[in-house]
């Protein structure tokens, strides 16, 4: 594949996960899921919520959010020759990190961090561009992930990175009670 169709077919696979983002996060998602898949804060783990309370809502929505890029995904193999590792790889990789993010966990330290809690608009707007960064690299993964070797490594990392966040937020629970 020439540089040109490799950046083609990234930029492509860009828009296409924005627009499955985009239609995934926003319409998609129901309030009750938005509500409980960031479940608990440090108040409810302070009276005892087990940390892992929200995950089960989060993977709701990560599922859906998936169904949503899969199929903007689809929309664009009409027209563009794209490859199945390279989408697999890019719905993988989006799938990890959406979950991750989505416990806002990750958010409330950049919000620490940046010493801006008056910022109304902060955590969403932290979020989402967390996201977007996401699915820059998931993009990028797509074309240079060519084979199914590659896929189970991405997958390995995906669950890697889930499992990862399991334990932070274990931790960070033990810390805080």
């Amino acid at each position: 594949m020439t540089s040109a169709s490799a950046a083609a077919i990234a930029a492509v696979t860009f828009a296409a996960l924005y627009a499955g983002h985009q239609i995934g996060d926003h319409v998609v998602q129901s309030n009750s899921t938005a509500v409980a898949k960031g479940v608990p804060d440090a108040e409810q783990l302070a009276r005892g919520v087990s940390p892992w309370t929200g995950w089960r809502a989060c993977l709701r929505h990560v599922a859906g959010y998936i169904g949503t890029q899969a199929a903007a995904l689809a929309l664009v193999c009409v027209a563009v020759p794209m490859e199945l590792a390279g989408m697999v790889t890019a719905l993988l990789v989006s799938a990890g990190t959406h979950a991750v993010i989505d416990r806002r966990w990750i958010v409330r330290r950049l919000i620490e961090l940046k010493k801006c809690h008056d910022w109304a608009e902060g955590p969403y707007l932290i979020d989402q561009s967390l996201h977007v960064g996401a699915i820059l690299v998931a993009a990028v993964l797509a074309v240079v992930v060519d084979d199914f070797g590659g896929v189970a490594a991405v997958a390995i990392g995906a669950l890697a990175l889930v499992g990862a966040a399991l334990v932070i937020e274990r931790r960070s629970a033990t810390a805080q009670v």
